[in-house]
């Protein structure tokens, strides 16, 4: 397992904590600016 694929499981049980549908993906990719951190998820706000 690698951290992509950690982020992504713990972001998406985040989401569903928070009332996401349980089907919801994290979209957890390599950030494309530096600046803002190594990581990005995206699909969190609804």
């Amino acid at each position: 397992m690698n951290i992509q694929s950690i982020l992504s499981e713990k972001i998406k049980q985040a989401m569903i904590a928070a009332g996401a549908d349980a089907q919801c993906e994290a979209l957890v990719r390599q950030s494309g600016k530096v600046q803002f951190g190594d990581y990005q998820a995206n699909g969190i706000m609804p």
